[in-house]
């Protein structure tokens, strides 16, 4: 490859959860910054849909996932409903279109048929097209396992037949004899007309304005079970035989199941590419998960280290394998081998192939679990089948409930037939129940075979997975499983929309300077889920939220406490849990007289702070401990005086009191956490990378890919990786910023802190992380544990001034702290120069979000003779009615058309004569024809076009500037087209809800097109010669952010946000709405109309005022460096005075 110039640099990776920050720092031979090559933050939506999504999180994946089914089941449906009329005719039944009947009378038909047999042949047939059309139509669920032919015989009626009958005898005061079909319970409701009868439930608006359903007789949908059923009794009673019957049921419940559609594009196993890959639920690929974390556990014994024994490894796959739904901990697996807790290690760490980490909770079945902990209503049966089925047989079952697989392929697969016989022998509900059960989704990377070979090898040998491959596939030491490219998706749009951030970055910083020394990576807990993940562990830390400042207001009223610390809660806490005793002699304790003690000391620096290694315990008690683990001292003189006894302290912690927030199984968790520390005789190990690196599994998943992708020459020589990788926690940046000093010296926009409501911050940190090694981070994290030790514990702080000896790492922290300072000088310098930008993903191609919304509205219908104004004309239901009406020779733009009885139009080849009526929409916004209704479609706005032009007759030469917001309806037929050039006629929906001064404008050739805008796009502003106004919100605006360079730079950037007719909705790029409300006293200097501006509907301006102010619409590269020219078709900038 060629590189532009080649730079000894590092790279930095901060992930956000809606954001990526990025740095590429230029270091000398030491690894001192030397410059900044580039630095900026990406701002991303998270993959959320920008209609529907920002209260709900729903990503536009389902959005479109929900409108692409809706398509799909109307193509099939229509399909299947031309087949039945095929199928009809073919059999001598005519065909009725239904527009010629009403409800009522298709229920009546329906009933006389399965009443009494018709003796004309013509209205027979007729009367049973018309039935099995209507059925057809609505012919209600069917559980995706049952097949057509399960409706050919007699079954009890479903819960929604027996609604509907429960509704008819309530209305009716009286019971329905025999058993009705549904028709017949319809016919008799509307026979005695008992009240206003409404067949099915309908929404509508109560009289506060909310919505209100009001209930009809019907349920919301019959099962296809009651409808076969009546449709048998159809043909029993006009005496249609059974092949034709069959045929026609057949036809009328004919179904496509989506299941197994995904088979012919699973991946091939790398060691045998002849095999697919195996489901991450079948059981070859849980036992294999189960047995490689086994091969890398390592045994802590007599002051030597050992891998786990056969027997060791065959005793705990079994215990790991079985059945039991409790949580299993590491705890238990210790009790399994007779071993501490403390003596198994490898937990948190990467297996030595380095597919996957080990976690903190032991790998289980998860299959099997989910088998046994199915729904009440199928589990007995389902857990019976299950024990009597062979390995072999269970597979075929997962497969089936995986929706791998379509069972009515598999039917006469005789591999199948044993979980095809249990679903055929389920009911509804129970089927309903076994469809629920849910499995783990994806793929392994090898197929079964593989799968089982491997874990066959690993528990009967003392092979590890890289030794097993060797001596099963015969491959050498330097194979490993096929990597992904950096890019590749993995199915979660906002980890998707990250790994195509960096992708991008790393390819441009390669092809400009070579490949970096190093690309370190830093990531916040969420940054690697969804959205509505993170969404859910924000509600739960609210809640926590306000359960600690509970406990604030209380320690404040009942302990006198003003300045309330996070060691004060953990302090009351523990108090309370131990019911004001102390853990390890029972004597009184209160808040003011216990102390903190660790129950199992950390072997160097800190302590391990977690809540269960922590005890409210008396003076004396803490004083004679000391450092020493609990279970060591509690075998003391000293303890035994005290009266001190391990099992004293853990049958303590068995009636600890918990908050009643607290769920069961996380008191369970918590007690016998602390009672293994109150067992573990050895101190904890050291600080170590584990405490510093990430343990997210995309984290590792990222690692590899970029790993793969930089070093793929080096890996197969044996030499060291030519670029490190490292992801490091979130918390590693936080403590660089504060140990540096650059939280207080930064040049933000406000005070000179780290603020989030400046998104460069996540530039500033990426930069921090491209910064960071290992030994001044171990140095962090070291410090921060001593310093959360030393408050829990209200000991002297000294922990500012760690490493407290002088050597080598006090040497290479203080090297770091240089390095920092000269960064800060960097990031200073840039920031005030407007060198780190801020860019956003923006989408250029069609398919935003949904094309419509969802309310359809009714029409209005207007007689072709009347008067209409042009604004009604405007809204023409169609673009050809538009057209047809406006070509009148009586159209008059201005006042539309007058009443003419004698007017007449040929719409798409049809006749229309004045009395017939023509379709308008109601309302005055964008609309699009759905379904002979409206829905609006003022929300998918493709891009909006910005014109120069003259008044008609003014004399001055001075322009006017408007716009024409483009709908993505109006770009449907040119998808292949340049969408920002197609051609927009008089009829479209933009040019008719356009600005009309803009539209005449260009229909006589006035308007001169300067270029397009796409929401997030950036504007670059200039204020010079503007006169301004304090009272207004852009000046408010601009007087509270004109104090340093940064703020004057950050000022001139805005981000498109919204649109109407005339208008843009402008926010500050460079400024967060979410940060304004944790910026402190930051925020109470600005304005009110400044809040606006940031956090309320933006700078709402008209475009011919945002004129003045010089605009230039900004794109920019994967660099975020703007670009002016292109040769590739890339979106350039371009100013609006040119």
């Amino acid at each position: 490859m060629l590189y532009r110039c080649r730079r000894r640099y590092r790279i930095g990776i901060d992930v956000g959860l809606m954001s990526v920050g990025l740095a590429a720092i230029e270091v000398d031979e030491t690894g001192f910054p030397i410059r900044i090559l580039n630095i900026q933050s990406v701002i991303h939506d998270g993959g959320i849909d920008p209609q529907l999504g920002k209260k709900k999180s729903i990503s536009r994946k389902a959005t479109s996932g929900v409108a692409r089914r809706t398509r799909r089941m109307r193509r099939r449906k229509a399909v299947r409903l031309r087949q039945l009329d095929a199928t009809l005719e073919s059999l001598g039944f005519p065909i009725v279109e239904p527009d010629s009947l009403d409800t009522w009378e298709v229920w009546l038909t329906r009933a006389k048929l399965a009443g009494s047999y018709i003796q004309d042949d013509e209205i027979r047939k007729e009367d049973i097209s018309i039935a099995l059309r209507h059925i057809a139509r609505h012919r209600g669920w069917r559980n995706p396992y049952s097949n057509v032919e399960s409706l050919f015989v007699d079954v009890a009626p479903s819960e929604q037949y027996e609604e509907l009958r429960r509704k008819a005898e309530e209305k009716l005061g009286t019971s329905l004899s025999g058993n009705p079909t549904s028709a017949e319970i319809v016919e008799c409701i509307l026979k005695r007309q008992v009240g206003e009868v409404q067949l099915r439930t309908r929404s509508h608006k109560g009289a506060n304005g909310n919505a209100a359903e009001k209930e009809g007789l019907l349920p919301t949908k019959l099962m296809q079970s009651d409808n076969a059923a009546e449709i048998r009794r159809i043909f029993k009673v006009q005496r249609i035989d059974d092949e034709t019957g069959r045929k026609l049921l057949r036809a009328v419940f004919k179904a496509c199941s989506p299941k197994g559609s995904v088979e012919r594009r699973v991946g091939r196993d790398a060691l045998a590419p002849g095999l697919p890959r195996a489901l991450k639920a079948s059981l070859a690929f849980q036992e294999y998960r189960i047995a490689n974390v086994l091969t890398n556990l390592v045994i802590s014994e007599d002051g030597t280290k050992r891998k786990l024994t056969i027997a060791e490894k065959q005793r705990v796959f079994g215990f790991l394998s079985s059945n039991e739904t409790d949580d299993i901990t590491w705890i238990d697996v210790a009790e399994k081998l007779g071993l501490e807790r403390r003596q198994i290690q490898g937990v948190g760490c990467l297996t030595a192939d380095g597919e996957e980490r080990i976690s903190s909770t032991p790998p289980r079945n998860v299959t099997a679990l989910r088998i046994h902990s199915a729904k009440p209503v199928i589990r007995k049966k389902l857990v019976a089948w299950w024990k009597a089925a062979s390995p072999t047989v269970r597979e075929t079952m997962v497969e089936l409930l995986s929706n791998t697989v379509d069972i009515d392929r598999v039917r006469e697969d005789m591999d199948y037939s044993s979980a095809v016989a249990f679903i055929d022998s389920l009911d509804d509900e129970e089927l309903t129940a076994l469809d629920s059960v849910d499995f783990l989704s994806g793929r392994a990377a090898y197929s079964p075979q593989t799968l089982k070979q491997l874990t066959e090898r690993m528990l009967n040998t003392d092979d590890d997975l890289h030794e097993a491959r060797k001596a099963v596939f015969g491959v050498d030491d330097n194979w490993k499983p096929p990597v992904d490219t950096i890019g590749t998706p993995v199915g979660n749009p906002a980890v998707d929309r990250v790994l195509k951030i960096v992708n991008r970055y790393l390819l441009a910083c390669q092809k400009r300077w070579g490949n970096p020394q190093s690309v370190q990576i830093e990531h916040v807990r969420e940054s690697f889920s969804s959205i509505a993940k993170a969404k859910e562990t924000e509600r739960a830390q609210d809640e926590r939220a306000r359960y600690r400042n509970d406990l604030r207001q209380k320690l404040y009223e009942q302990e006198g406490l003003n300045k309330i610390r996070e060691s004060d809660i953990r302090r009351w806490e523990s108090v309370q849990r131990q019911n004001g005793t102390c853990l390890y002699c029972e004597s009184p304790i209160t808040f003011k007289t216990c102390e903190m003690d660790h129950i199992v000391p950390r072997k160097g620096v800190g302590s391990t702070n977690t809540r269960v290694n922590l005890a409210a315990v008396c003076a004396e008690c803490n004083k004679l401990k000391s450092d020493t683990a609990f279970s060591v001292w509690a075998r003391t003189e000293d303890a035994a005086l005290r009266k001190v006894s391990q099992r004293d302290a853990i049958e303590r912690v068995k009636t600890f009191i918990f908050d009643k927030s607290v769920p069961p199984r996380e008191q369970r968790a918590f007690k016998q956490a602390v009672i293994s520390r109150l067992r573990q005789t050895e101190s904890d190990p050291a600080i170590d990378n584990r405490s510093i690196e990430s343990v997210a599994w995309m984290a590792d998943e990222l690692h590899r890919r970029i790993e793969a992708y930089f070093n793929q020459d080096t890996d197969t020589s044996g030499n060291a990786p030519a670029t490190r990788v490292w992801v490091f926690q979130g918390r590693v940046t936080a403590l660089a910023r504060k140990a540096s000093g650059i939280e207080g010296r930064i040049h933000f926009a406000g005070e000179w802190k780290k603020t989030r409501l400046d998104r460069r911050h996540h530039a500033v940190d990426a930069a921090v992380i491209a910064m960071m090694n290992h030994s001044a981070a171990q140095t962090l994290v070291e410090r921060d544990s001593l310093r959360l030790s030393q408050w829990i514990t209200r000991e002297p702080e000294t922990w500012k001034s760690y490493p407290f000896s002088e050597g080598q790492k006090k040497t290479r922290f203080k090297e770091w702290l240089d390095c920092m300072n000269t960064l800060l000088d960097l990031l200073n310098d840039a920031l005030d120069s407007d060198r780190v930008s801020v860019t956003r993903c923006q989408r250029m191609s069609l398919g935003n979000s949904q094309a419509h919304a969802a309310t359809i509205r009714k029409m209005k219908h207007v007689e072709l003779s009347s008067p209409m104004d042009a604004d009604l004309i405007r809204r023409a239901s169609t673009p050809a009615l538009y057209c047809a009406l406006t070509r009148l020779p009586e159209y008059s733009p201005e006042k539309g058309l007058p009443e003419n009885r004698g007017r007449e139009i040929v719409l798409n080849g049809r006749h229309i004569r004045s009395t017939e009526t023509i379709d308008f929409f109601v309302s005055g916004a964008a609309q699009l024809m759905v379904r002979n209704g409206s829905a609006e479609i003022g929300d998918s706005i493709h891009h909006m076009r910005i014109y120069r032009y003259r008044k008609t007759g003014a004399k001055s030469q001075k322009y006017m500037y408007g716009m024409i917001r483009v709908f993505q309806i109006d770009l449907l037929h040119a998808s292949s087209e340049d969408l920002f050039a197609v051609q927009l006629p008089p009829q479209s929906v933009s040019v008719r809800y356009g600005d009309k001064n803009v539209v005449q404008a260009i229909q006589e050739g006035r308007a001169e097109y300067l270029g397009y805008i796409v929401p997030n796009d950036e504007i670059l502003i200039s204020y010079e010669g503007v006169q301004m106004k304090d009272s207004e919100k852009i000046g408010a605006y601009a007087n509270d952010f004109s104090g340093t360079a940064s703020e004057l730079a950050q000022r001139r950037h805005w981000v498109v946000v919204g649109s109407d007719v005339s208008k843009l909705a402008l926010r500050p790029s460079y400024l967060s709405e979410e940060g304004l409300e944790n910026s402190g006293s930051e925020s109470d200097r600005l304005s009110n109309q400044t809040r606006k501006v940031i956090e309320g509907k933006g700078w709402v301006v008209a475009v011919n005022i945002l004129a003045k102010y010089h605009p230039v619409v900004i794109r920019r590269n994967a660099l975020g460096e703007p670009r002016f020219r292109t040769d590739s078709g890339m979106p350039v900038s371009w100013r609006w005075d040119r």
